[in-house]
């Protein structure tokens, strides 16, 4: 162990953050009556192709370059296989 607790890192403080501005830019959609975006689901979406992608690079030495989603175990297995 380099450290002995995190008594040791130089942690941040709330102090040591700059100040940030913030403002955001409404565009409404111009392909529906509401204006409205589906963006709500953009925090989880990057997640399962991570996933797939880690599987393919777990597997890589076996030859396998993709594999469908979902990824279940009958497929990594058949992946894996072939």
């Amino acid at each position: 162990m380099v450290t002995g607790s995190y008594m040791d890192y130089a942690m941040p403080r709330a102090d040591d953050v700059p100040m940030i501005e913030t403002d955001r830019t409404v565009t409404p959609c111009p392909h529906n009556p509401l204006g409205v975006k589906g963006a709500g689901e953009a925090g989880a979406i990057g997640s399962t192709p991570a996933v797939v992608n880690a599987v393919v690079d777990a597997l890589a030495h076996l030859g396998v370059t993709d594999i469908q989603m979902p990824v279940t175990p009958q497929r990594v297995w058949k992946a894996m296989q072939n």
